[in-house]
């Protein structure tokens, strides 16, 4: 009697859930996902409103089953449109995949997505890779702590050949179905590696958005090259474009430099290994140090 119950139950969800799609999802075709074990949609002509311009999917499939009802999937086409501010472009994705995990009261407790290539406008942006949230419980930062793993192994931009490392963000609200896109209001890695086909940087460090907006915390980069990583930071708009002549003058000493005392509970940040260097990166009180060297203004922390 039980199991019909929930079985009555689990068919009674359905038109109740393609009818509260048909009111709040922009879609041009909105059914129910064939076969019974699966409760979900089979959405066509998908729209979604992102902080970074409109995507258009011309099929989307979400679900939940029996076994995890609080795990929501979603089967991903083959190409998307997104229309960015520099102009609609074509997103491949082949084989992606995505699943959220909800709470009890529907805040996302864990997330996942992978995919086998990724493509913009033709062009490849990465083979094989995943990314992997969760939430934890950590306090340093205010707001909502979310630990991250990405595997980009193999990625095709002229910047960055791959991506690895864990990072935990702290965003300013639960991320749920239904709810504003959160807003990040820190970082922090304790190892990061980036290979970029010149050089390999690993980059250790807190940072968080300071009370004025600006950028706060500290940053260590270790890697072999010092002067093409300063070179990169510089592009990157990490450090400022006039301290390019000082910081090569320094670069026998930038090695040896350190911070300036102790402070906040930041991670590890020791000296570099033999045949590496360590760039010490600072940002408080509005201004940046390269070691306990004043090089300029902090920069505005950026709108994720």
């Amino acid at each position: 009697m039980i199991a019909l119950a929930l079985a009555g139950l689990w068919f009674a969800a359905e038109p109740l859930l393609v009818a509260q799609a048909r009111r709040h999802v922009q879609a041009d075709g909105i059914a129910p996902q064939p076969g019974w074990g699966r409760l979900g949609l089979a959405l066509t002509g998908v729209t979604l409103p992102t902080q970074a311009g409109r995507l258009e999917l011309p099929r989307l499939d979400l679900w939940v089953t029996p076994l995890s009802p609080t795990t929501l999937r979603a089967g991903l086409p083959e190409t998307a449109f997104w229309d960015a501010p520099a102009g609609r472009r074509q997103v491949g994705m082949e084989d992606a995949a995505a699943a959220v995990t909800l709470s009890p009261l529907g805040s996302v407790v864990r997330a996942n997505a992978s995919f086998a290539a990724l493509a913009l406008d033709g062009a490849p942006l990465s083979g094989r890779g995943d990314v992997t949230a969760r939430a934890v419980a950590d306090d340093r930062i205010p707001g909502h702590a979310f630990q991250m793993r990405i595997h980009l192994p193999d990625l095709r931009l002229p910047q960055a050949r791959s991506a690895t490392g864990g990072l935990r963000l702290w965003l300013d609200r639960a991320p749920g179905i239904g709810t504003e896109t959160p807003a990040v209001l820190g970082v922090m890695t304790e190892g990061f590696e980036i290979d970029t086909g010149r050089f390999t940087v690993r980059l250790v460090g807190q940072l968080s958005k300071g009370a004025d907006g600006l950028a706060q915390g500290r940053v260590a980069l270790y890697g072999s090259d010092a002067a093409a990583m300063l070179d990169r930071a510089i592009e990157e708009g990490l450090v400022p474009p006039k301290v390019r002549l000082l910081a090569r003058g320094m670069l026998n000493r930038v090695g040896q430099m350190d911070f300036a005392g102790g402070g906040a509970d930041w991670p590890s940040m020791p000296p570099a290994a033999q045949g590496q260097v360590r760039i010490p990166l600072e940002m408080r009180e509005g201004r940046m140090f390269l070691g306990t060297v004043e090089i300029g203004s902090a920069p505005p922390w950026p709108a994720f």
